[in-house]
């Protein structure tokens, strides 16, 4: 498999945990390892309107990149905190004149809002910055029955799957308004019965939750049409207080009142149909509230958030929740004067992923449009991955992964076997499709991409390429046959005439026997192909003295050659015929005597 990692420059990462951050009442804390360590990030006040510990209140991250963090806070006076960097430097911008009352980002980064009243008061409006809070415009309300000059503002979300989308709910009666101009029009939802909108679910911008909680008998509501309609939930709780969607859509927490239990996190995997009780005991009946990781299934904060100061984490799912324990403060207090911080704001910093787009399905060593079967195919896109990998840790007992960090690949209805990929590239195996009309998906966490149609073969075939299109060849004790000064720091050595020497290829057919479907080529080889290939270097017919699938690889054929002793000095064409179908032109091997 080494001289498949080269062959398809493969490249891999390890994904580290989701940063967190927690605003307490001194100050902005960070954890980089699912809150078993906490540091206190450095923020200065440049301002003379600002000063003493800052204590946030609302924070925020670009959806698109999680290094920008924002966060509205107090010290002193109120204040506008940006991050371009993951914490590590800051710009703070006062507020003169507005007392924001929430914070939220477009999705796309583009802009920033908030619902603020004026120093003097009065109605709540909605403001947008498009220069990192250095100034905020006032943006033009809709009016209703109870206020007809314009509807006061008692929250804002940031559409999680559109640019430009956002949604206020109203202060003053119950109404809930859509803008997909970044709030310069605006379009009532009109509800039959009301429920107020308070989480969006991260993958589906359809999918909200209204949490009644914080009287009797308060409960949980659902929509899946965009907060048009909602169907309250069957869970077993007198008064849920929060609720937050995990890694997945079908997976919910929520906290609330559980008879016999009293404050207990909550659990449903089928998206709130069915919902079990994970911990009692880490907040009163009316003081949970719950975090979710957005990307990673496995981390989970609770929090009481009126009395007992106690803060958990569960880095399993939920199975089991232990203290997080933050730094006493505040900073430079005397041991005896310190105290453990109430945490009032906390940003798992992990982007959502959006679904992945295809572009492009192409023979991954010609990189022509098609999908031979059985052969390596190069899927380009954008989103197709979150990070970058490839399967040499994920081949268990020999087969080959159809799935890899949560990135699957369909093509003609049946799996593929991916071993790399990345945000902008996959490298997959095909599987045995029939020839003709297919069509191809990529499915993430962020969703199914759309089908892209292309055209499966049972031939396509094609030379994996070394710089200057020159064909990837070896001799027979795998040293390279390739063009002095090919590779900076290398010596190497083009074919001679009469030279034998191995062409490595893909899409060159069945073979017989059949292939091991789903695995590596036994060690022992034997597997030629079905059909003899004739290969031509500069129009000139080469020996051919086999053709057969790499012993301990996938979809990668050797060709054994004998290079023409009439060719010259030169880079020559070279091109391959195998079932009726060529290679395509434009390939060279470099002969030298």
């Amino acid at each position: 498999m080494r001289l498949m990692c080269l062959l398809l420059t493969f490249a891999c990462s390890l994904r580290a945990t989701n940063p967190v951050y927690a605003g307490v009442d001194y100050g902005l804390l960070k954890s980089t390892d699912a809150g078993a360590t906490w540091n206190l990030l450095n923020i200065p006040l440049n301002s003379p309107f600002l000063s003493g510990t800052i204590l946030p209140q609302w924070i925020a991250m670009d959806p698109q990149n999680a290094s920008r963090i924002f966060f509205i806070g107090t010290a002193k006076g109120m204040a506008f905190f940006a991050s371009p960097d993951a914490g590590a430097t800051w710009s703070v911008t006062p507020f003169i004149g507005l007392q924001p009352r929430g914070l939220a980002v477009d999705f796309a980064g583009q802009a920033i809002y908030i619902p603020a009243s004026t120093a003097s008061g009065g109605i709540a409006g909605l403001y947008r910055s498009t220069d990192t809070g250095a100034s905020w415009t006032r943006l033009t309300l809709p009016g209703t029955s109870q206020e007809p000059s314009g509807s006061s503002v008692l929250n804002v979300f940031a559409d999680p799957a559109v640019s430009g989308t956002l949604y206020f709910r109203t202060a003053n009666g119950n109404h809930f308004f859509k803008s997909t101009d970044f709030g310069n029009t605006w379009t009532e939802i009109i509800q039959k019965s009301f429920k107020a909108p308070s989480y969006v679910d991260p993958h589906n911008h359809l999918t909200w939750y209204a949490v009644t909680g914080g009287s009797v008998s308060s409960a949980l509501f659902k929509s899946t049409d965009g907060a048009s309609t909602f169907t309250q939930l069957n869970i077993p709780s007198d008064e849920v207080t929060s609720v937050s969607v995990g890694a997945v859509s079908s997976t919910v927490y929520a906290t609330g009142d559980v008879a016999g239990l009293g404050g207990t996190v909550l659990k449903s995997t089928d998206g709130g149909d069915t919902w079990m009780a994970l911990k009692n005991g880490l907040f009163t009946t009316i003081s949970g509230v719950v975090w979710a990781d957005p990307a990673d299934p496995s981390t989970v904060f609770v929090n009481d958030f009126i009395y007992t100061r106690s803060f958990y984490v569960s880095t399993d799912g939920g199975a089991h929740f232990n203290p997080s324990v933050l730094p006493q403060g505040p900073p430079g207090c005397v041991p005896g004067n310190c105290a453990t911080p109430e945490v009032h704001s906390l940003l798992i910093a992990a982007s959502t992923p959006l679904p992945p787009t295809i572009t492009s399905v192409v023979n991954g060593a010609s990189f022509q449009a098609g999908v031979p079967a059985n052969s390596w195919v190069t899927i380009k896109g954008t989103n197709l991955a979150s990070q970058t990998g490839d399967w040499s840790h994920s081949i268990v007992n020999g087969s080959l992964p159809t799935s890899l960090d949560g990135v699957s690949v369909s093509i003609g209805g049946k799996p593929a076997y991916v071993y790399f990929i990345s945000p902008g590239q996959l490298n997959v195996l095909a599987p045995d499709v029939s020839a003709g009309p297919i069509s191809v998906t990529v499915t993430t966490a962020g969703g199914t991409s759309t089908a892209f149609p292309t055209t499966a073969s049972a031939y396509g075939p094609a030379f994996f390429l070394w710089p200057n299109n020159q064909v990837v060849a070896t001799r027979q004790d795998y040293s390279y046959a390739v063009k002095a000064g090919t590779f900076t720091g290398a010596t190497t050595v083009a074919a001679k005439p009469g030279d034998v020497i191995i062409l490595w290829t893909t899409g060159f057919g069945p073979t017989f026997p059949a292939a091991p479907v789903g695995a590596s080529v036994p060690a022992s080889g034997g597997y030629s192909t079905a059909s003899a290939p004739t290969v031509t270097i500069n129009n000139t017919s080469a020996m051919v003295y086999g053709a057969a699938l790499a012993p301990g690889s996938a979809g990668l054929y050797q060709v054994a050659i004998q290079v023409p002793n009439t060719l010259g000095d030169g880079d020559w064409p070279i091109q391959a015929t195998i079932g009726g179908v060529a290679s395509p032109a434009g390939t060279i091997l470099s002969v030298h005597q």
